[in-house]
Order: structure tokens, then sequence, then C-alpha cells
């Protein structure tokens, strides 16, 4: 190799954005893929029980829209948060699941986290499921006397991880909706920097070929959990696939009654602009209904986990709407009933992993 191919290898190298992935399942595998297939990121990523197989063999990609790779191997692996608090990233994206009642993003960052005084321009970027999801960070940013940018992402995607978390599969549409957070009271919120830091990562994502859509973040989370907090939950509850579910009529009027609950507290705390009235109006829960497919097989991933005996995103879906309404004077009786009804599940969940760990 020449003198100067080293020369243009290590200045790409160096201008390359480093971005770490905590949470290597389908949904962060997917979009780390992506952002090193831009040429323009460096991916360090943080494996727990899928270190030896990403390390050892890679992960094989079969995607609809990234396309077919048989072993592709991130830049960097390690075990845990910690090794990765080594040196400082343009971006730390979370893609574990949001589960408050085993343990808080924030604490499972916080090595990433106690660094960022260091980088005031690093973002965090939240790809997980629920609303309210970014206030645990935000608690934690006004701890360590921090003022990052939050970003996070709603997914709408289907991606699995199979064959023994080897290979990530992918099928159908991609899509990734993303925007920033500001937080509900800082003098020193850079709306600038956010937009900067927004701008950036959503760059290195279409350079890789994902499909990425920047909106307002709040508005699109509670437009997806009008889904997950009906579907996911009743499918959940019955042990039934979406097909199942909309075979019944009095199943499918207590997902529209449910959807109805989520929208009315979805609209208190939101503004009342046009966009808001464009995407969560009156007719949006008939309308994901008309829309869904009443052939589906699909499980949502809160039954899979509760069928793989894994604890669900019970606090982040349901949880976090609740919460809302509670702080808006809002009576949810459905969801609440919902809320009890899954946190009874939960609880098993938690003591039978607590019990074999």
């Amino acid at each position: 190799m020449s003198v100067e191919s080293i020369r243009s290898d290590t200045t790409r190298s160096i201008a390359r954005k480093k971005v770490c992935i905590v949470g290597f399942g389908a949904i962060g595998a997917l979009y780390a893929f992506a952002l090193e297939q831009s040429g323009k990121a460096e991916v360090t990523a943080v494996c727990r029980s899928n270190y030896e197989t990403v390390k050892q063999h890679g992960l094989r990609i079969v995607s609809d829209k990234l396309g077919n790779h048989p072993a592709w191997h991130p830049h960097r692996v390690v075990r845990m948060v910690e090794e990765a608090a080594d040196q400082d990233y343009s971006h730390i994206v979370c893609a574990v699941k949001c589960l408050p009642d085993v343990r808080s993003t924030s604490e499972i960052l916080a090595p990433l986290l106690r660094k960022l005084s260091k980088s005031p321009e690093t973002s965090i970027v939240l790809l997980q499921n629920g609303v309210g999801i970014e206030d645990d960070i935000y608690s934690a940013f006004a701890h360590l006397g921090l003022n990052n940018p939050v970003l996070s992402g709603c997914a709408w995607v289907d991606a699995t991880a199979v064959d023994g978390g080897r290979t990530v599969a992918q099928h159908g549409t991609e899509r990734l909706v993303i925007g920033y957070h500001r937080p509900a009271s800082s003098t020193l919120f850079s709306e600038a920097a956010s937009q900067v830091a927004l701008d950036e990562f959503c760059d290195l994502l279409r350079s890789g070929g994902a499909s990425v859509e920047p909106s307002d973040i709040d508005v699109a989370r509670w437009r997806k959990v009008l889904w997950n907090a009906s579907f996911s939950t009743v499918c959940t509850l019955t042990r039934a696939r979406v097909c199942d579910v909309l075979a019944v009529s009095e199943a499918r009027a207590s997902l529209h009654d449910i959807m109805s609950e989520a929208l009315l507290v979805a609209r208190t705390c939101l503004p009342e602009d046009d966009f808001v009235k464009s995407v969560l109006h009156d007719k949006v829960a008939q309308d994901i209904l008309e829309n869904e497919n009443p052939v589906s097989t699909f499980k949502p991933s809160m039954l899979v986990d509760l069928e793989a005996g894994r604890p669900m995103e019970v606090e982040a879906i349901v949880g976090g709407i609740l919460k809302r309404a509670e702080e808006k004077g809002i009576s949810t009786p459905r969801l609440s009933f919902v809320y009890a009804s899954l946190k009874v599940i939960q609880a098993g969940l938690i003591t039978s992993g607590a019990q074999s760990s």
C-alpha cells in the first residue's frame, strides 16, 4: 500500500463520526449497520447477551431495505457500557427496551453520561417505545449539570433477530421518525445545537440507506403509542395475534376505546396547532383500525417478550400515558385496567428473572 493510500485511509478514518450503540438487538443492529454503511461513522457496539456471537462471527444482515450481507462486523464490539466509556462520541444511541421497573435508561447509560461534561455536543438518541421516555434522561442531566441534545426515534419496521441472534432479518418497509426533545424547564436548552445533532444523525443514516423522517418527535411518539397502548396490550393480555383480535367485534371496539383515551391525553399534553390536529385528528383511531391488515399474523413485541419470559415495556407504553393523564387530571379507566392487569403479569416476569439470575 502506498503512503498516499495510507494517508487517505487515515484521513477518512479520522473524519468518521464515532457512534456508540447500547443494545444490539434487531433494531440497534439494523441502524448500526446503516450508520457504518454510510462510510461516515464508526460504531462501538455494546453487546450483552450476544457479545460472543457478534465478536466471533459478526451478524448476517437480511434486509429488504439495506440488502443482504453474510457477515458484518461492527468497528468495535464490547460487552459492558463501562468499556465503551473510554472515548468520546458524536452520538450515543440507546436501543435497549425501556424498562424503568427493571433498570432505568439513565442507570444503564451512567458510565457514558458521566463523561458528557467534556463533550457537550454529544447527543443521546433513544430508539425506544413509549412516551415520556426522555424524562429519565433529563433528570440525570439535571443531577450531572448537563445540557446535551436529546433525540429520539420511532422505528416503524419489522426487524427480528433469528438464528440464535446471528441473523437480523428485516422485511417490508422501514421508516424511522426522529426528532429532538425540549426539556420542560431549562434556560440553557439550545435549539440550534439540537438541530445540528439531528441533521448530522439523519445524514449518517440516510447515507447508509435507511429511511429517515425528521419530525416533531413528541407528536410522533403519541401517534405510535396509540397503536402500542391498544394493539400491543390487548394482544398480550389475550395471547393473540393481531388478526385474532381484529376478528372479534368486541375486541375491535375495545381497541378503539383504548386509543380514544390515549388520544385525549395526547391532545391535552400537546400544543393545539395545525400539525397536531392533522396527525391526531378525531378519526385517527378509526383510521388505524381500518388500515390494519385483518389477516396479519403479527405478534407485538410486548407479547413476544411475554412468551419468552422477558419483562415487558409496560411502564414506557402504558405507564407513560397514565403519568401524563394524572398530571392533567384526566380519567383513563380502560387504560388503568390494562395497566393494572399487565403489572400483575410483569411482577411475575421480574420475579422469575431475578430468581433465575
